[in-house]
């Protein structure tokens, strides 16, 4: 115990450097996970936002019947858990400028009918 606090005394200083800077490592790492925890929860809270009154959506790779989405509305099962249901084409594809011939691939196509505005109040017109 004797040479622990004779080394402890001695190299005061090198010890003195190491916990400051464990002190600050600890701070460092704090810090950026309360950013990244904050960060995190804005950018849920900006898609909540930006999904209005969108719930669940409905993604496959081949197209349904127009009047699917009527059909679920008139469902007693359905009622009790959603209060619409909207159609919607969502494709990708290319465009190509009409004049420069430029080309822009991966561009989305959306097809959307009016019932879809109605899913965001207030910016509906």
């Amino acid at each position: 115990m004797k040479r622990l606090i004779q080394s402890l005394t001695h190299y005061w200083r090198i010890n003195l450097a190491v916990l400051l800077a464990a002190a600050v490592a600890t701070a460092v790492l704090t810090g950026a996970l309360l950013v990244g925890d904050s960060v995190r929860g804005s950018l849920r809270d900006l898609t909540l936002e930006r999904l209005g009154n969108i719930d669940h959506a409905l993604v496959a790779d081949r197209f349904f019947r127009t009047s699917l989405a009527a059909d679920l509305t008139q469902n007693q099962n359905f009622q009790r858990h959603f209060d619409h249901a909207v159609s919607s084409i969502l494709l990708s594809g290319t465009a190509t400028g009409s004049i420069s011939k430029t080309r822009a691939s991966d561009v989305a196509i959306i097809g959307l009918t009016y019932e879809f505005a109605q899913l965001f109040p207030g910016d509906a017109e």
